[in-house]
């Protein structure tokens, strides 16, 4: 026979994850006691490895976190008393940092290339120093729109440097 219910046995070890607060409108509310910060609907067990429910919201402020969690079928929220400890697959934490803001100038795992320079001006990059428009010439002075220069970001439409659309009976 075929068993289409998913069941998640945790790992040997189980971590303590939250101490109980209280319960509210069926859900058990937790505080936070381990430095990392669950995952959403991770599963939660008491010490025996008996699954109670999952993970439903985090909130609260970063360095006094707490969770609901949504009790499984058949349990009781007000079954625990304030204080009593709850447990997590260690596998099912994330670190403070991942919610933290990173420093300027540094990417998590180094850098990955990214996509090409800068986008204005006759640089090269995307078809730069070709000229532009309708009336300009290749390695003219072009671009932009009415012929009014091309420069790149900042420079507006300004100067007449020639190229570009310039519309009907305009020289």
């Amino acid at each position: 026979m075929l068993c289409t219910d998913k069941v998640h046995l945790p790992s040997l070890l189980l971590t303590e994850v939250a101490s109980y607060l209280h319960a509210c409108e069926g859900e058990v509310v937790t505080k936070l006691i381990n430095e990392k910060i669950p995952y959403f609907n991770a599963p939660i067990y008491l010490e025996n490895k008996t699954q109670i429910g999952k993970v439903e919201e985090i909130f609260g402020p970063i360095n006094e976190a707490m969770f609901s969690v949504k009790m499984q079928e058949g349990i009781i929220a007000h079954s625990y008393k304030t204080g009593d400890k709850f447990f997590i697959d260690p596998m099912k934490l994330l670190p403070l940092s991942r919610f933290l803001p990173q420093p300027k100038g540094t990417t998590p795992g180094g850098g990955r290339g990214g996509r090409g320079g800068g986008r204005g001006g006759r640089s090269g990059a995307r078809g730069g120093a070709r000229g532009g428009g309708f009336r300009g010439a290749r390695g003219g002075g072009g671009g932009g729109f009415r012929g009014h220069g091309g420069g790149g970001r900042g420079t507006g439409f300004g100067g007449r440097s020639g190229g570009g659309f310039r519309g009907r009976g305009r020289s």
